[in-house]
């Protein structure tokens, strides 16, 4: 059943947040920040190959991962829906990517099928993302930091280590990855027929082009 009540507090900071945007910046609607735009070095399709290292989840092995990550909620956000194969099987993940001017951090929530989720927090310098986050599984105080790295435009990496119940932090995964080259959209083949709702036609049929170079 829909929770009234939390939908009431979602409506409630919605409005207190507008207000202060408004008290903050002249009339107008809000436009993401500097460090949200910094999220664009994600957009794209991605293709990784990761190595899992044996540990407290079993024995590791390779997972391959295709990641397509697009901007949402007008540039605020950062959304990017991933499949992968691996030792536990078939996977797959959504996750968003903030930036919370508050606290001065980005922000990662992943939600998976295999029925866990994982949020951290982190910062940025240069090139290099680092994230930290905490999750209790099993009665266990699990705790992971990862370091992602985008050496030139289209290649980045990743190295995750984990520390369960307080013992030293252990590698847990490393991950390099490409990012699929952009095709052009040929927009020749969605030329309107002058009907009363050729903006929408042309809108549908451009959306459906990107998502078929996407995959």
């Amino acid at each position: 059943m829909l929770n009234w009540g939390s939908v009431a507090l979602v409506v409630a900071l919605t409005l207190v947040g507008s207000m202060v945007v408004e008290a903050q910046q002249p009339a107008g609607a809000p436009q993401p920040s500097l460090e949200h735009k910094r999220l664009s070095v994600f957009v794209g399709t991605w293709k990784h190959e990761a190595e899992l290292k044996p540990g407290p989840f079993g024995p590791g092995g390779k997972i391959l991962i295709t990641e397509t990550c697009e901007w949402s909620t007008s540039g605020f956000s950062l959304v990017c829906d991933s499949e992968s194969t691996g030792p536990m099987g078939a996977g797959k993940a959504l996750t968003v990517l903030n930036y919370d001017a508050e606290e001065k951090v980005y922000t990662y929530d992943e939600l998976n099928s295999f029925g866990l989720t994982k949020s951290a927090k982190g910062t940025v310098d240069g090139d290099t993302w680092k994230f930290s986050g905490e999750v209790k599984m099993g009665g266990k105080l699990i705790k992971t930091r990862f370091t992602m790295k985008l050496p030139s435009q289209d290649s980045a990496t990743m190295n995750s280590e984990i520390s369960v119940d307080g013992a030293p932090w252990t590698p847990l995964m490393e991950l390099k990855g490409t990012r699929a080259k952009q095709s052009q959209i040929d927009l020749n083949s969605c030329v309107p027929h002058g009907s009363e709702g050729w903006p929408f036609e042309l809108f549908e049929c451009y959306r459906k082009l990107r998502h078929s170079r996407l995959r």
